[in-house]
């Protein structure tokens, strides 16, 4: 299939906000793509280039895009600012479109195709060692020159994961059921357990319902961990036990890792579904000594304490895996431990649909005590109150309460797990703009426009500012950052590409007409940068709307 096709859909895609419409839309063009199309195009579809557990990626960067983007058209980074209204891909196909640039194309080419793109992204997956920036950029040139202003519009948006269709990866999932005639809950669930929802699609395809059924958690593949939701106090968790005992947990200011055991082989995952085991070998080589099995999935926390057991903030973790620069705390003070609180495989039992009671009884077969999460099972609010007090007595930021007979269910937020913070609960915002400072931060990026995922369109849109939150190093840090991912900019403001997640508590969120939204947040402040999360997992408009309702539990609007 000609790639011309895909971008076609996607445009009706894009122009269409009927959920019905998209889904239809898709499912014909999964309809009529072959075999061995049908995974990468689906990648495509979802505004990816591979699958979220491959560790393939093009590592490029935005300064390496517009080098290569130069080659092909001749154009000033003011130029691209005029087009630009929060799309990047669309602000390059209007610049092409535009009279005032002319694009140079190779003379003899074949029509693109999803085989030939896919094969193109690979090579520069795959281009390495001395000179290899210099290839990739040759290689995308390349790419671009043969394409046309429409191709060009979707290939920029995978080339940054940024594609702005409407189309989530759950309305791709309801787009293969309809396609291929499956169930609905089995795509979630094959896709939930492999990662690879090109590989879902391709499984739909060819075996149906008996294929996905099929597919389920495997030894070193990554699986999406379970999420909790946030809720405002105790009481309410007791409620949403129906009269019956809860599991409290400790709730750690730590890094969510999935630990996945073959005999004394460890592989480490990130919730991104990143292999971090070489930044955490201590954690590795504990694996191998205390967990007395030959196999296992574990799902736990990894926290950085210091030399009488204090907990360190979250930023001290990120360090550990190598996402920001090293501040005063040097690596020889900092020690790693990791707590472990739910299990998904047990040599050949597979325990995911088990009940959470029974899941935590094997985990404790095959843990010491010190290596797993603490807790209290009470269906008494005194006995909750007491754990969560101590909870922060030790430093710690609440707890989770998790139903006794909950299933894990891999990658969904729901309420079989409920978090309960110390503060107000916080929101997971994307910077989507930032604003020269003035006086002695006028050399900082440092007033920051945030910004909510609305679901529905696939935009990030704005609900608010901040200038609050961040150290003198952080600022720099950020600045440069953002400056790296600047889309257009004009005197004492940058646009920049959504991508930088950073947690925000707000005293309040109130009814504002200044925004798109209807909401807005009063005295915001950043409390830590989000560099485990993707924009893919900020908050959505739909939960800032409900957590807008939640502030009237116990209070007159």
């Amino acid at each position: 299939m000609d790639f011309l096709n895909l971008v076609t859909t996607l445009d009706a895609v894009s122009k269409t906000t009927k959920k019905k419409e998209k889904i239809k839309l898709v499912a014909k063009l999964l309809r009529e793509l072959e075999k061995d199309e049908i995974t990468s195009a689906s990648m495509f579809l979802a505004g990816k280039i591979f699958p979220e557990n491959d560790e393939r990626v093009l590592n490029i960067s935005w300064s390496n895009l517009m080098g290569a983007l130069r080659n092909v058209v001749d154009f000033k980074e003011e130029d691209l600012g005029e087009f630009y209204e929060g799309d990047v891909g669309e602000a390059i196909a209007s610049l092409l479109q535009s009279r005032a640039h002319s694009q140079q194309s190779v003379l003899f080419h074949e029509q693109l195709t999803i085989n030939s793109v896919s094969g193109r992204f690979t090579k520069i997956a795959i281009a390495g060692g001395k000179g290899s920036i210099k290839e990739k950029q040759l290689l995308i040139s390349s790419l671009l020159a043969e394409a046309s202003p429409r191709e060009i519009r979707y290939l920029v948006a995978l080339i940054l994961n940024d594609m702005r269709t409407g189309l989530s990866q759950g309305l791709l999932a309801e787009s293969i059921a309809e396609a291929f005639s499956v169930n609905i809950e089995l795509v979630r669930r094959a896709w939930n357990f492999s990662g690879n929802l090109g590989e879902v699609a391709k499984i739909s395809l060819e075996h149906g319902n008996v294929g996905l059924k099929k597919v389920n958690v495997k030894l070193m593949v990554a699986v999406k961990p379970m999420l909790a939701s946030p809720i405002t106090d105790l009481k309410e968790a007791l409620e949403i036990g129906n009269g019956k005992r809860v599991s409290f947990e400790l709730k750690f200011d730590g890094a969510r890792v999935q630990i996945h055991k073959k005999g004394k082989h460890v592989r480490i995952f990130s919730r991104g579904l990143n292999d971090v085991t070489s930044s955490l070998s201590e954690i590795a080589r504990e694996v191998n000594e205390k967990v007395k099995t030959h196999d296992c999935i574990l799902d736990g926390e990894v926290v950085a304490v210091d030399s009488k057991g204090k907990p360190y903030p979250f930023q001290v973790i990120m360090r550990k895996f190598g996402r920001i620069k090293a501040g005063k705390t040097t690596p020889q003070e900092i020690k790693m431990l990791l707590y472990v609180f739910d299990i998904l495989q047990l040599n050949e039992m597979v325990l995911v649909d088990e009940p959470y009671s029974k899941r935590r009884t094997h985990l404790e077969s095959v843990l010491p005590n010190s290596m797993i999460v603490e807790r209290v099972v009470t269906d008494k609010l005194k006995v909750a109150e007491d754990f969560f007090n101590r909870s922060k007595e030790i430093g710690h930021e609440g707890l989770l309460a998790k139903l006794l007979n909950s299933p894990y269910v891999p990658g969904v937020r729901g309420k079989h797990w409920l978090k309960i913070k110390h503060t107000l609960n916080t929101l997971d915002l994307v910077i989507i703009a930032a604003e020269w400072g003035h006086g002695r931060r006028s050399n900082w990026l440092s007033d920051y426009h945030l910004a909510v995922l609305d679901e529905d369109t696939n935009e990030f849109v704005m609900i608010g500012k901040t200038f609050k939150g961040l150290t003198d190093e952080e600022l720099q840090e950020m600045t440069d950052r953002l400056q790296q991912i600047q889309v257009s900019k004009a005197r004492g403001y940058v646009k920049v590409k959504p991508e930088v997640v950073v947690e925000v508590l707000a005293a309040e969120i109130q009814e504002s007409p200044k925004y798109a939204t209807g909401l807005a947040l009063r005295f915001a402040r950043i409390t830590r940068i989000r560099d485990d999360k993707s924009p893919e997992e900020a908050t959505t408009l739909k939960e800032l709307h409900a957590a807008f309702e939640a502030q009237f539990r116990y209070k007159a609007r």
